[in-house]
């Protein structure tokens, strides 16, 4: 038992703090230490209801992290309740439920390109879904199903380049860009 219990804290990275009083450690070693007694019992999957509510961005953080580890390096399922769409967006498969019932059931890609319909439930998108959203209800034309910063960076500046806006350089005033004429009108 001594043997599981010292390689499930070193697989949620919190060994070094084993002789630590729990009033001492922070809200996110905390919830590692409930982690790794789940872990130490071997289970094939762990249901998580709102493990990082009360953390800071760190510790939700580093909470995450090792949700991740164990699903990557372990085979561990993880069922993830959470309403933070951004950890929601990390996950393999997103299931949406209001009253009760499934509304959506897929990839996060999927899931929150439908940034309507989930706010009609209440619920929030990743910060890169609600900007695509809003360019997409201004009728321009771009990717519904974009969900990180590198693919809303990539899809923003296809978008300009195609528009003929040119990045601004930090030594240039916003005045001196050159800007499309009124009359460009994009297509959806």
């Amino acid at each position: 038992m001594r043997q599981r219990v010292d390689r499930a804290l070193m697989d949620v990275g919190i060994y070094e703090y084993k002789k630590h009083a729990p009033h001492r450690l922070s809200g996110g070693q905390k919830q590692r230490v409930a982690i790794a007694g789940i872990i130490a019992m071997r289970p094939r999957c762990i249901v998580l209801d709102e493990p990082t509510a009360m953390l800071d961005p760190r510790g939700r953080r580093e909470v995450m992290d090792t949700i991740k580890k164990l699903n990557r390096e372990y085979g561990i399922t993880i069922v993830l309740i959470t309403h933070y769409m951004d950890e929601a967006a990390q996950c393999d498969r997103i299931v949406v439920m209001d009253s009760g019932k499934v509304i959506f059931d897929d990839t996060p890609k999927k899931v929150f390109s439908h940034v309507r319909e989930l706010k009609t439930v209440g619920l929030d998108v990743p910060q890169t879904s609600e900007l695509i959203y809003e360019f997409l209800k201004e009728g321009y034309n771009l990717p519904k199903d974009v969900l990180t910063e590198d693919e809303c960076i990539k899809a923003i500046t296809t978008l300009f380049r195609r528009k003929g806006i040119r990045p601004v350089k930090p030594e240039e005033s916003a005045s001196e860009q050159t800007l499309p004429s009124e009359n460009t009108q994009e297509s959806v």
